[in-house]
């Protein structure tokens, strides 16, 4: 009687963690919008909880510069990062894996980091996580994995 105990208690246990896993971060990368949770980290700093992203559009005009670049009325990509400290960072995407941070007057200096070959037309170096990479000095910015 124990014994059937024991296991249905794992077979509840393992439903319930697969029902709360998330979407890989490549998964998530490649949804136009959604939001989920994922280990961060900033400037090398592991975060003590995860963080909330977010994948949703933003119009061109939120940002001088961007409305310089593509006029005023164009969607552009945005990932919102939610810090468990309530601090939130968000990143419009640009051209050629470059992202501008929408919290700095100048906008830009940051990019995604990619391998050197593509492969199946996906270039983003996901093998440690999805990393922003501050452009001016060509390190890890930010870390979600």
């Amino acid at each position: 009687m124990k014994l059937l105990s024991y296991v249905a208690c794992l077979a509840v246990c393992s439903i319930v963690t697969q029902a709360q896993a998330g979407p890989t971060i490549k998964d998530f990368m490649k949804l136009d919008k959604g939001e989920a949770y994922f280990n961060c980290a900033y400037k090398g700093k592991t975060a003590s909880k995860k963080c909330l992203v977010k994948h949703s559009y933003v119009k061109s005009n939120i940002h001088p510069v961007l409305k310089q670049i593509y006029g005023s009325n164009e969607n552009l990509p945005l990932m919102t990062i939610k810090w468990p400290d309530n601090d939130t960072s968000r990143y419009v995407s640009m051209d050629s894996f470059e992202l501008g941070n929408l919290e700095t007057k100048e906008l830009g200096g940051f990019s995604l980091r990619t391998t050197e070959q593509c492969q199946e037309g996906w270039c983003l170096d996901l093998s440690r996580g999805l990393i922003i990479d501050n452009a001016s000095t060509g390190k890890e910015h930010v870390r979600l994995w």
